[in-house]
């Protein structure tokens, strides 16, 4: 076993949740490593869907503009290491071992309370922080990994600017049962006299609680605009934002309000000092990519690879199918974890889908192939279902029955996507 699996075993080893919700480990964490995070500044983004994407608009602008931009993700397609990138750039696995190294020692002289432990989520943060800061970043692209109050990065102090990009439903368990919950949970990313950009399209309710927040910690509220003039296509997205008009290399009607957003936070900047010219703004927009979010890997027959695992990311995704492939013809590759509303996204997929194939993917919370494709039958009889069981098998299936004008879609799971990018990209398939 390498150097680099062996840490990546050893980050793994940590659990998903290591205790009571609070800041209070990682508190201790980056204390014991001198608060790196004290020294850097952050655009610090939460939301249930596009958060990624308003991270990686807004990191490739301030790139354009001159900045040394870091960029913190979640979770990873293929490499682990692209959850940490400086100006588009994944940590090496050589930095990413000797960070790791260096705070896996501190963890074990760190004294926590009895029950309590150091989450993976919460290591990786750490590790994320001592990079950036190596790293001489003048700005950190800060993306939460869940909820917000209680999640590692909200260690951080006030932001040069919060974000919160579009609040549905998703980690019901660990958030709340109804999206003013999880709104609620997720605006304590808005600290004192700091300024929270808002996506465009929230639900009213949402709205009102992030309002609130500001409100109550005289933050500045400032609400992105609706994007207007929206052409979608295979080749991307085109839009008119605050009169600009910009493409988006990400396909999709969301993307032209995630760059909504992006476009604000910019704004937002420039008016704390940031020198962020319009022409980086257009070239950052345009250049601007992210992986296994209705990704086109291949044409003849088109494949298509979409991370979306909740119902809001289906509802998304099958918007696009219905307005650029409203023909049919398309084959889905499908696999989902347990407590992701499956039923609901199987629901929305299987009446776009000829043929599924149902695949398991590698996760303790993965729904099984067999169990996947016996509620496809459930709600759809005439549905043609094949229970592949790996994705290896799926794509091998699904290609060679394939035309060269007919549409692959691999979807239900980041798992799935990044298993399915893997198999492409080592020539498997």
């Amino acid at each position: 076993m390498s150097d680099y699996e062996q840490i990546l075993s050893a980050i793994h080893a940590h659990g998903r949740f290591s205790g009571t919700p609070c800041l209070d480990r990682i508190r201790a964490l980056l204390a014991a490593l001198g608060n790196p995070q004290n020294k850097l500044k952050f655009v610090h983004i939460a939301g249930t869907n596009g958060k990624g994407s308003i991270a990686v608009l807004t990191a490739a602008v301030l790139e354009q503009a001159g900045y040394r931009t870091g960029l913190f993700v979640s979770p990873f397609v293929v490499d682990f290491c692209e959850r940490m990138r400086v100006n588009g750039v994944s940590i090496s696995r050589e930095d990413l071992c000797r960070i790791a190294s260096r705070v896996l020692q501190v963890e074990r002289q760190l004294q926590l309370p009895e029950g309590e432990s150091i989450g993976e989520f919460e290591f990786t943060t750490a590790c994320a922080m001592i990079y950036f800061l190596e790293q001489d970043c003048d700005i950190v692209v800060l993306e939460v990994g869940l909820g917000g109050r209680f999640d590692a990065t909200n260690v951080i102090d006030c932001p040069e600017v919060a974000v919160m990009a579009h609040v549905a439903l998703d980690h019901m368990a660990v958030l709340g049962n109804t999206v003013e919950e999880i709104a609620g949970d997720k605006s304590y990313i808005v600290k004192s006299n700091s300024i929270l950009v808002n996506y465009p399209a929230q639900e009213p309710s949402v709205d009102e609680i992030l309002k609130k927040r500001c409100h109550d910690m005289h933050a500045a509220y400032i609400r992105a605009p609706q994007p207007q003039h929206i052409v979608c296509g295979l080749e991307g997205t085109e839009c008119m934002i605050a009169e600009h008009v910009f493409h988006l290399r990400m396909i999709g009607r969301h993307q032209a309000y995630n760059a909504a957003t992006a476009y604000t936070v910019l704004t937002a900047l420039r008016g704390r000092g940031w020198d962020i010219p319009d022409e980086a703004i257009l070239t950052g927009f345009s250049e601007a990519y992210m992986p296994a979010r209705q990704e086109i890997v291949q044409r003849e027959p088109l494949l298509m690879i979409d991370g979306a695992h909740n119902v809001d990311g289906v509802t998304a995704l099958c918007k696009t199918l219905d307005s650029m492939l409203p023909m049919g013809g398309i084959s889905m590759i499908l696999g989902m974890v347990a407590d992701k509303q499956y039923e609901a996204c199987v629901r929305m997929l299987t009446r776009r889908a000829d043929v599924i194939y149902t695949v398991q993917p590698d996760s303790p919370r993965a729904l099984s192939s067999q169990q996947l494709a016996t509620a496809i039958r459930e709600f759809s009889p005439y549905t043609n279902v094949f229970d592949c069981n790996d994705i290896v098998s799926a794509l091998k299936r699904a290609l060679g029955s394939a035309q060269d004008d007919d549409v692959i879609i691999v979807c239900g799971s980041l798992y799935i996507a990044g298993e399915a990018k893997n198999a492409l990209k080592d020539g498997i398939i």
